[in-house]
């Protein structure tokens, strides 16, 4: 069996270099990396410019800033947190996550702004049902938060679940589309009626 690298994984996806930008957000300062296919990456919890450049020299040899080049999404990203815009139209490259995690993001990123649905429901539509484990897990893994809305996403039972950007993220996040939850310490319950999908 033959494990690949992430490095590796970059290199059959056909992924030589990463352009990337940073933007102030309520949810504190977000990197957006992408590729000639599109949007790559979204980080949240990135300390600084040279550890974000460092993620990603392990896996593509050219990593460069480019605010220019990338002010489209800039802007669509700005536009969501200013209540602009409701869904995104950016290209997004997933070449390097595996296929379920692909059907997973897809279904999510069906979820309409302000909409809220379970990880369960999630593995019914994409045909996995009793996966939603796996379904936290892909999503976990989600390349490009935000964009790819799995903070809308929370427990069948109305928690908010996890978040690969932290509680408080997700918080703020559900908040700026009209959702109420209590204050993150622990498992974040509705503070009122939470309409689900």
């Amino acid at each position: 069996m033959v494990v690949l690298t992430s490095r590796r994984i970059f290199d059959r996806a056909g992924c030589s270099a990463i352009r990337f930008t940073s933007l102030e957000t309520p949810v504190g300062s977000i990197f957006i990396g992408v590729t000639d296919a599109g949007v790559c990456d979204v980080s949240l919890s990135e300390a600084s410019e040279q550890s974000y450049r460092a993620k990603f020299l392990r896996r593509v040899p050219e990593v460069r800033r480019d605010d220019i080049g990338l002010v489209a999404v800039a802007h669509q990203v700005q536009a969501y947190f200013s209540g602009a815009l409701t869904r995104f139209e950016l290209p997004l490259d997933l070449r390097h996550v595996t296929p379920f995690t692909v059907r997973v993001l897809r279904e999510t990123r069906k979820i309409q702004f302000g909409q809220l649905t379970s990880y369960g429901a999630i593995a019914v539509r994409i045909g996995s049902l009793g996966s939603s484990r796996a379904v936290g897990g892909a999503l976990g893994r989600n390349p490009v938060p935000i964009i790819i809305p799995c903070h809308r996403v929370i427990s069948a039972d109305g928690g908010i679940g996890g978040f690969t950007g932290g509680l408080r993220a997700k918080w703020v996040l559900l908040g700026l589309e009209g959702h109420e939850f209590t204050e993150p310490a622990g498992d974040c319950r509705p503070s009122g009626s939470v309409p689900r999908a």
